[in-house]
């Protein structure tokens, strides 16, 4: 699948009020592109922390659905995190993965293991209730809108397409701007 038309999909299904936390590289770009409604925390180095973030976010909002974006090669670096997460209990907590087997952003080094793991294994093997791997494109979107339907705790992989994945221009705000807009968006109950 597309990043963008998974990106689509993600937006298309995906409940207004959620907060999303959008990890590096890829997820972040094209999280943004999509131009969503939902409030956005857009993660920074180092890699490896989006899951513990994303956590920390749910557990500060417990009333809101977060959903992290994220890469393969961002969450592989964390990946001991799921049983943090896991150990909380939490269940306001979604966990969709692009997953094309590389370090895109970095050069598209492939991932140690590629092609011979499954994330949603992985995380049913961590305690995740729910975990699904989509690589058929056809299916792509019923399993986006399925797993943002699940009532608690879920992780989805999403095969995607290697495709170039440019640096587009800066954001309008500058990373400490955006955090802070974020943190007044949340404060006032954005």
């Amino acid at each position: 699948m597309k990043r963008d038309l998974c990106g689509k999909a993600i937006k298309k299904h995906l409940n207004p009020d959620s907060l999303v936390y959008a990890g590096l590289g890829t997820a972040s770009r094209t999280w943004r592109a999509q131009e969503a409604s939902q409030l956005t925390y857009y993660g920074t180095d180092p890699m490896g922390i989006s899951v513990s973030m994303a956590l920390g976010l749910a557990l500060a909002q417990p009333k809101r659905d977060v959903l992290l974006v994220v890469g393969d090669g961002d969450f592989m670096m964390g990946i001991g995190s799921l049983l943090t997460v896991v150990g909380t209990k939490i269940q306001n907590l979604k966990i969709l993965i692009f997953d094309n087997g590389r370090y895109e952003t970095g050069g598209s080094q492939l991932l140690p293991g590629a092609d011979s793991y499954s994330f949603a294994a992985i995380a049913r093997g961590a305690g995740f209730a729910y975990a699904a791997d989509v690589r058929d494109d056809a299916a792509a979107e019923g399993a986006i809108q399925e797993f943002l339907k699940q009532p608690g705790l879920a992780l989805l992989a999403v095969r995607i397409d290697m495709e170039p994945s440019p640096y587009p221009p800066a954001p309008a705000m500058a990373q400490v701007e955006e955090r802070t807009h974020f943190m007044g968006r949340l404060h006032n109950g954005a």
